[in-house]
């Protein structure tokens, strides 16, 4: 049997209860970039819409290398989550030893709810948080 090859990551969908609150905290605390906003029934998302009946708020973000993009969408319904209700299942970022030590003042700043960490791990360090929304991220200084 054939193998299909994947190429790469097209993007990562992550579930947020407010799409401005989450914005500001990946762009100031994460230092991603707006790519793009997209909502309801945008003609892009007609497909989905049609077999679905709607399409929720979205944010398409992107690291500083561009590699990978990040879309943020609003869920229908706000909930509060645990790191154990998910275990470890998680959504992993890198950046440069420099940028972890800012991240992690912002951090502290911002008030973001640190779960384990700093700590050291695979020549690095890194820390698992949560997001403005409650998803559990970890933060590698691996560049």
């Amino acid at each position: 049997m054939e193998k299909v090859t994947v190429t790469r990551i097209y993007h990562i969908g992550i579930p947020v209860n407010d799409i401005q609150r989450a914005e500001k905290f990946y762009v100031d605390v994460l230092g991603m970039k707006v790519k793009g906003r997209g909502s309801g029934e945008r003609e892009s998302n007609r497909p989905f819409f049609e077999l679905l009946g709607y399409w929720p708020e979205n944010l398409r973000l992107a690291t500083a290398k561009g590699d990978v993009e990040v879309v943020l969408f609003e869920r229908p319904k706000p909930i509060e989550r645990d790191w154990k209700e998910d275990s470890f299942c998680h959504t992993a970022f890198s950046t440069s030893k420099e940028d972890f030590d800012l991240a992690l003042e912002k951090m502290k700043e911002w008030g973001v709810r640190l779960h384990l960490g700093p700590i050291g791990y695979g020549g690095g360090r890194t820390l698992y948080f949560f997001d403005s929304e409650g998803n559990y991220l970890q933060l590698g200084d691996r560049g």
